[in-house]
């Protein structure tokens, strides 16, 4: 394969990849901060490389180590969090959170301080676990001011999708699919103010491309997207309570077939009913996450129909996008294409992705994303 199409190799996020290179130089988000209890251990895979994510038990703070202990090799994660360390099941070696073993059972000379996994700097912020798995210092941490305002009700969630991640970032760039992938949510009349095809106009900003998006009858919608795996929108449907809600998203690859794909959003609500709805709309989601893929699969195979499965479902516009991103194959093959005038975001984001990964093979400065609070998604009042 020539240099330059390795350039164009977005998809493939192994350790020593091009892609796997360049999302290394970002903080990742790995793991919901609700679903980390203190004291619990948990193996994860991000970027087809496994860690253990723990989170102490007494001060609740979250750490990521190494997947394995190195004495014989079993899975870290099945072990015991003691304080700030993690120790191991089957032979009880401890460690604390930057890696270093500090005790070693039955070793009547303890070799602990020539132990060490790997360790990997934390951050939590909007709900969320963040990592960075790069190489050297990590990046400054970036922030989002309006989504951290202590009166916000966030709902933060991981779906566990079965494509390649890259099949999701380009949808992100893509407003022309809402009309017929969400076909039954544009239908419904608080949505017909967005009717009829959109005029899509991108830009290149310093956090990423900026989206105009103009309907016919003159609405217009503005969403960010955030190099290299971020969107920022509004007016995302999440039910019949809430019409519509400010999200940040973002696409973090599993392996080359599979990503996670989080979101935090900004619920309208307050006190009490805020929680009810929270804990309400946190149990079904969790009743509903085994059948999903199945689903999917069974549609994408022609044993169901989307209109066979339950609209009310809180992923429903989940498995919608899946159908149709799953549907170009777990890994889309981008050269039997034919873009047009409304796929200018994803055409952009294409192109600036082969820039940097370019620079970076080439030993090149890279390009320093910046967000600023001033990027805020702009959808019509409804």
């Amino acid at each position: 394969m020539s240099a330059e199409l390795d350039y164009k190799d977005f998809v493939h996020t192994a350790p020593g990849t091009l892609a796997g290179r360049y999302l290394r130089t970002f903080w990742q988000p790995v793991y919901c901060s609700h679903e980390l209890p203190p004291g619990r251990a948990v193996p994860i895979r991000i970027m087809d490389e496994d860690f253990t994510l723990y989170r102490g038990g007494e001060r609740g703070t979250p750490h990521l180590v190494g997947f394995r202990c190195p004495h014989r090799g079993t899975q870290l994660s099945l072990g015991w969090v003691e304080g700030d360390c993690i120790r191991c099941f089957y032979h009880g070696w401890k460690y604390d959170g930057s890696g270093q073993c500090i005790e070693q059972p039955a070793e009547p000379k303890p070799f602990a301080n020539k132990i060490r996994i790997p360790s990997y700097p934390v951050q939590e912020h909007i709900g969320l676990i963040f990592a960075y798995l790069g190489e050297g210092e990590p990046p400054p941490f970036t922030r989002y001011p309006k989504l951290a305002d202590p009166d916000i009700v966030l709902d933060v969630v991981r779906w566990n999708r079965i494509c390649n991640y890259f099949n999701n970032i380009d949808n992100s760039l893509d407003n022309a699919h809402v009309r017929f992938v969400h076909k039954r949510h544009r239908e419904t009349a608080r949505d017909q103010i967005v009717k009829g095809d959109p005029r899509i106009t991108v830009e290149e900003t310093d956090w990423g491309i900026k989206r105009n998006v103009s309907y016919p009858n003159g609405a217009e919608v503005v969403a960010f997207f955030g190099m290299p795996n971020i969107n920022y929108v509004n007016g995302q449907v999440v039910d019949s309570d809430i019409k519509r809600a400010d999200v940040i998203l973002f696409k973090v690859p599993v392996d080359d077939e599979n990503h996670i794909h989080f979101e935090v959003r900004a619920i309208p609500l307050k006190g009490d009913y805020a929680r009810r709805w929270l804990e309400g709309r946190r149990q079904k989601r969790t009743m509903e996450a085994s059948s999903r893929a199945e689903l999917v699969k069974a549609v994408l195979s022609g044993k169901l129909q989307l209109s066979d499965i339950d609209p009310n479902r809180t992923d429903y516009v989940i498995i919608e996008d899946e159908i149709a991103q799953t549907g170009q194959g777990k890994i889309a093959d981008r050269r039997r294409e034919h873009l047009g005038l409304s796929d200018a975001g994803v055409i952009l984001l294409r192109k600036i992705w082969e820039r940097e990964l370019q620079a970076l093979a080439e030993g090149q400065p890279l390009k320093q994303w910046t967000y600023r609070q001033d990027m805020i998604p702009v959808y019509p009042n409804l």
